[in-house]
């Protein structure tokens, strides 16, 4: 009895391990991966929103003592710092519409674990971007 109880047993986890193998071997990664990558491009910039915040203020603050004295320059590093708070704005609006424990078929998940990588590659595009042309407008 405990013979056929290991066999079961075995046998059971050999053919988990096998679907698995069999998904990584015509390139899907699994759910789990997918959502780690989500999650790890979130958590890469997550950190860089304080930085955000801090070039956009200092970038208004040097355009608000611009004002008069070069109003071009003035309105170019208001709409910088404007670039820089659209950033931080479109990271609070994905961690406000990203659902972790989404529901649904693998594939409804696949696509949804999918579409939350591009969203959130889009993000760190955009906050990097910024950060680096606010960065460099401050160093002008």
């Amino acid at each position: 009895m405990k013979n056929l109880f290991f066999l079961v047993t075995l046998l059971f986890f050999a053919a988990c391990g096998t679907g698995k193998k069999e998904n990584q071997a015509n390139g899907e990664i699994s759910l789990d991966s997918l959502k780690s990558e989500v999650l790890s491009i979130h958590d890469e910039v997550m950190p860089k929103m304080g930085e955000l915040r801090r070039a956009r203020k200092d970038l208004l603050f040097l355009a608000d003592s611009l004002m008069e004295a070069d109003a071009e320059r003035a309105a170019m590093l208001t709409t910088v710092a404007n670039e820089i708070d659209a950033a931080n704005e479109s990271m609070m609006q994905w961690m406000r519409a990203y659902e972790p424990e989404f529901k649904g078929t693998d594939e409804e998940m696949r696509q949804y674990l999918e579409n939350q990588k591009i969203a959130i590659q889009k993000v760190k595009d955009d906050m990097l971007g910024s950060l680096k042309k606010g960065k460099e407008v401050l160093e002008d």
